[in-house]
C-alpha cells in the first residue's frame, strides 16, 4: 500500500516538473514540495542527495535589497497528479507573475496594449485644402449630371441685385446648363446654354418684367459675350457649376504649392459655423491682390466652405476692399447622380413655342 502511495507522488512531481519546463515558473514547484508527504521524503532520503542549488528562502528574506512576494502553492488532489492550469500565451517580454488571490494559482499580468487613435486624435489632424480639393474632384468625375438648388447675391456695376433663388441642371456632356428661377424675383424666367448647339447662344424665356413690352413668357436669343449678358452677373455663364469652382481652387493650390501668389494666397480656417448648414464645414480664405481679378481691381477675398460628406465648395462669399459683400453663392439641396439628356436642355421642347429668329440648332 506504501509503494503504491509512493509511485503517485512520484508521478504527481514528475508532471509538476514538466510544467515547469513550459513556461509556468518556480511557483509550481514550490508548492510541490511544501504538499510532499513524510513518506516520500523517506524514500528521498535513501538515495544518494544532490547538491541543493537553490538559494534558501532565509537568506533571500534577509535582504532588503530584494522584497520577498508570497506565491500560494497550486492546490493538489488528493494522491492523483494535479491538473495543471493552461500555459498562458505570454507576449515578448515575458509578463509578471502577479497573485490573483490568497488560496488560488499565479496569473500572468495582463499586457498593455497600444492604444487606438482616439476621435479626437482624429480630429486634431484634419484632411489638408489639398486633400479637400481631390475628394471634391473625385466626387465630381463620378458624376454626369446633377440637380441643386441655387441662391445669388450679386453687386454689378456698383448696384446690388437683389437675391435670387434658382433650380440649377448641370450636365457635363455635352457641356449644359439649365436654370430656372423659383423664388419671388425673376420667377420662371429660364435661360438654357448648350455649348455648341443652338448657335452657341443663350436661349431665354423671359418673366415679367424682364424687358419692355414683352410678356413673360416670350423667348430670346443671346450672344454668351453680348453687353446685355454681361450686365446681369459679375461671371460669364460658362463659368457656372460646382465643378468649375472646385478646379479653380485646385488651380490656386498648384500655384501656391509652385510659389506663385499673383492670383492670391489660400489659407485654411478650419471648421467653421455658418447659418446655412446645420453641422460645422471647413472653411478657407483666398486673399486676392489688388488687380489679380477684373471685378476685384483693388483686391479682396473670396470664402469658400466645403459641405462635410463630398467636400464640395457649397459657399462662395467674395468681398472687396471695403469688406463689402459683392458675391453670394450658395448650392443646397443636391441631387446626385441624376440622368439628364438631350432633352432636359432643349429649349424647343421644355418651351413648346416657336424658336427666335436667326436661331439655328
Amino acid at each position: 500500500m506504501g509503494g503504491m502511495k509512493l509511485i503517485r507522488y512520484v508521478t504527481a512531481l514528475v508532471s509538476c516538473l514538466f510544467l515547469a519546463g513550459c513556461g509556468v515558473g518556480n511557483s509550481v514547484r514550490d508548492g510541490l514540495a511544501r504538499a510532499m508527504p513524510s513518506a516520500a521524503a523517506r524514500a528521498r532520503a535513501d538515495a544518494p542527495r544532490p547538491p541543493d542549488l537553490r538559494i534558501p528562502a532565509g537568506a533571500v528574506a534577509s535582504t532588503r535589497d530584494i522584497p520577498v512576494v508570497p506565491v500560494p502553492p497550486v492546490p493538489l488532489g488528493r494522491g492523483a497528479a494535479p491538473s495543471p492550469p493552461p500555459a498562458p500565451t505570454l507576449p515578448p517580454p515575458p509578463a509578471a507573475v502577479i497573485p490573483a488571490s490568497a488560496d488560488g494559482p499565479s496569473l500572468p499580468a495582463p499586457s498593455v496594449a497600444s492604444p487606438s487613435p482616439s476621435p479626437m486624435d482624429s480630429e486634431a489632424k484634419p484632411a489638408s485644402l489639398r486633400q479637400l480639393q481631390q475628394d471634391a474632384a473625385a466626387w465630381y468625375a463620378g458624376v454626369d449630371s446633377y440637380i441643386v438648388r441655387m441662391t445669388r447675391r450679386e453687386v454689378v456695376g456698383g448696384e446690388a441685385k437683389p437675391e435670387e433663388v434658382m433650380l440649377f441642371k448641370f450636365r457635363k456632356e455635352p457641356w449644359s446648363v439649365h436654370f430656372k428661377w423659383v423664388g419671388k424675383v425673376g420667377h420662371d424666367r429660364e435661360v438654357i446654354y448648350v455649348k455648341g448647339q443652338y448657335g452657341n447662344q443663350i436661349n431665354t424665356r423671359l418673366a415679367a418684367g424682364d424687358a419692355p413690352f414683352m410678356p413673360a413668357g416670350h423667348r430670346m436669343a443671346l450672344a454668351v459675350d453680348s453687353s446685355l449678358v454681361r450686365s446681369a452677373s459679375r461671371h460669364s455663364i460658362t463659368e457656372a457649376g460646382i465643378g468649375s469652382c472646385i478646379e479653380r481652387i485646385g488651380a490656386l493650390l498648384d500655384a501656391q504649392e509652385h510659389g506663385d501668389r499673383r492670383h492670391g494666397v489660400l489659407t485654411d480656417l478650419g471648421a467653421q459655423n455658418r447659418p446655412e448648414f446645420s453641422q460645422p464645414v471647413r472653411g478657407a480664405e483666398l486673399v486676392v491682390p489688388p488687380g489679380a481679378e477684373t471685378e476685384l481691381p483693388k483686391g479682396g477675398r473670396r470664402l469658400f466652405y466645403f459641405d462635410a460628406e463630398h467636400h464640395l465648395p457649397m459657399l462662395v462669399i467674395t468681398y472687396d476692399n471695403r469688406n463689402q459683400e459683392v458675391e453670394y453663392y450658395l448650392y443646397d439641396r443636391l441631387q446626385a447622380p441624376v440622368h439628364l439628356d438631350a432633352d432636359d436642355f432643349n429649349p424647343d421642347k421644355l418651351w413648346n413655342n416657336p424658336k427666335p429668329a436667326g436661331k439655328t440648332k
